[in-house]
């Protein structure tokens, strides 16, 4: 089609007769290649956020989902992390993969992140899974990033729009049998599956910071004296809880293992209580002035558990020569050769003592093969 036919060929910035499915595509090969959504005008945009919303809306709020699986912890905006993680393992559909949530706030292409992501959902609705983090809810990302940069971007419609599309998202995932996922941690106030099963998504932000729903993506394990739930000071919101509280969650509710994200981990994914609960954080120098690492994790056919491991990437210059010295010195434990040295990819090694641990709850953790 020549140039002049093809504008001609347009109705409203929509491609006449072109597919939300065809769209989506389109802005997925564009933002991988270009790392942007200049091309895309705001009614293309509103398309992908109205069909996102309408797949979402009948999902509960409590995901069941089989594996093979790969599990994302926060992104918060760092596109070329989040390109760099596919280039790795593979992009939907070849793998599927379930998203943690915080999409969005603090890094700088929230709103490129957010669309891609959408867009596979749209694409490819079985297999890639959203769930909703903290910095999915309005008074967040109204004040950590989002708010701004999709106002400069596009205007304060589009972010108002936004979180209609985030009120859809559900708040946790029973992976088989054994794993249940969310973003921040368990809920103190539950009775059983049930529980689960009859929660309702939140749709203002009152309700956000109520019942099962404020623990699901706020709540911490805590290796202080608290041994159960106590009231989350350093947050001021949702609860911290202990080894006995997260034992009795898991044996009342039949599980081997809580995947969480919700806090920086400096080697992109952190095991606690003999590990029955891990931390996974996807965001590598996170905000541009930590020297974490970020990983995301991968869940076999047969619960075997591990991990790929993004290095941050970071220019030496006389002003941040400790930082990097920093970065370095806590690559050292980080014995697997990179894949990729050039891209700075690492995977992570798994230690004997690990495997011994999680053998006992039916999962095994083993070492990545490299990508």
């Amino acid at each position: 089609m020549s140039k002049l036919k093809e504008m001609k060929s347009r109705t409203g910035d929509i491609f006449q007769g072109e597919t939300v499915d065809q769209l989506a595509h389109r802005i997925i090969e564009h933002v991988v290649k270009w790392r942007n959504l200049d091309p895309f005008s705001d009614k293309q945009l509103y398309t992908i956020l109205e069909k996102t919303e309408s797949i979402l809306k009948p999902l509960p709020a409590m995901l069941e989902i089989e594996h093979p699986l790969t599990i994302v912890g926060d992104i918060h905006g760092q596109l070329d992390a989040l390109i760099r993680y596919f280039d790795a393992v593979g992009y939907p559909p070849k793998v599927q993969f379930l998203f943690l949530g915080d999409y969005v706030d603090r890094g700088a292409k929230a709103l490129e992140v957010s669309l891609l992501l959408f867009c596979y959902k749209v694409r490819h609705p079985h297999m890639l899974h959203l769930l909703r983090g903290n910095h999915e809810c309005m008074k967040m990302n109204r004040l950590y990033g989002f708010h701004e940069e999709v106002t400069r971007k596009r205007g304060s419609t589009m972010w108002r729009r936004y979180q209609n599309v985030f009120n859809e998202l559900p708040l946790c995932a029973r992976v088989g049998q054994r794993i249940l996922c969310m973003h921040g941690g368990i809920p103190q106030n539950y009775k059983s599956w049930d529980s689960f099963r009859e929660l309702k998504k939140p749709k203002t932000p009152k309700k956000c910071d109520e019942g099962l729903q404020v623990d699901l993506m706020w709540a911490d394990p805590t290796q202080d004296k608290c041994n159960v739930f106590a009231m989350n000071m350093q947050r001021a919101i949702s609860v911290i809880f202990g080894e006995k509280a997260l034992t009795d969650f898991m044996k009342k509710l039949g599980l081997s293992l809580i995947v969480r994200a919700h806090e920086v981990s400096q080697e992109g994914f952190n095991f606690m209580f003999d590990r029955k609960i891990v931390t996974v954080f996807s965001a590598p120098y996170y905000c541009g002035n930590d020297t974490n690492c970020g990983a995301i994790m991968h869940v076999s056919p047969s619960y075997e558990i591990s991990f790929t491991v993004l290095r941050p990437r970071m220019i030496l210059t006389p002003e941040n020569t400790e930082v990097v010295r920093q970065m370095e010195n806590n690559y050292k434990t980080l014995m697997a050769l990179s894949p990729d040295p050039n891209r700075g990819r690492h995977l992570q090694p798994v230690q004997p003592a690990q495997l011994a641990q999680l053998a006992k709850s039916g999962l095994k953790l083993v070492e990545p093969q490299k990508k």
